[in-house]
């Protein structure tokens, strides 16, 4: 659920929004901030597919934590994988239609690796297969699923 109220405005006509103040989306009771300042595309959708997906529209909200997850400067510990489930339960609670957040969901999952960018600090987990069952991995996974609650 929305902390507080998202306010962007465009950066110098190049398909970028920067933030007018911090926004907190709270998931679960844990509060993600995205700072004031930070640059975004909202939603990252191909120029052929915007007729369906427009860059702004229901899931904005999703999209700007999204992309402040993938982003250098993210310090929440959160990989990659959790960044994309928490883009879906975002759009699952604003009510995006089911067909536009699994198409969505499906992109990131596909394509997002390319956009995902090494941290400055707290890296997160990072995966070591398809089907990772380290002990680290399930430690990782099961104290987020505390956290965020799926």
């Amino acid at each position: 659920m929305e902390k507080t109220q998202l306010k962007f405005k465009t950066f110098k006509n190049n398909g970028k929004y920067v933030l007018a103040e911090d926004y907190t989306y709270s998931i679960n009771g844990y509060c993600i901030t995205v700072p004031k300042g930070f640059l975004t595309d909202l939603a990252s959708v191909p120029l052929p597919f915007r007729i369906f997906f427009p860059k702004d529209g229901e899931y904005t909200p999703a999209a700007v934590v999204h992309d402040f997850l993938y982003s250098k400067i993210n310090n929440t510990g959160i990989n990659r994988e959790l960044a994309d489930k928490i883009f879906l339960f975002i759009m699952q609670e604003l009510k995006v239609a089911k067909y536009k957040r699994k198409a969505m969901y499906k992109a990131v999952r596909i394509f997002g690796e390319l956009a995902w960018e090494k941290k400055l600090e707290n890296e997160g987990y990072s995966k070591q297969a398809v089907i990772d069952k380290t002990e680290e991995a399930i430690a990782y996974y099961k104290k987020w699923k505390q956290i965020l609650g799926f």
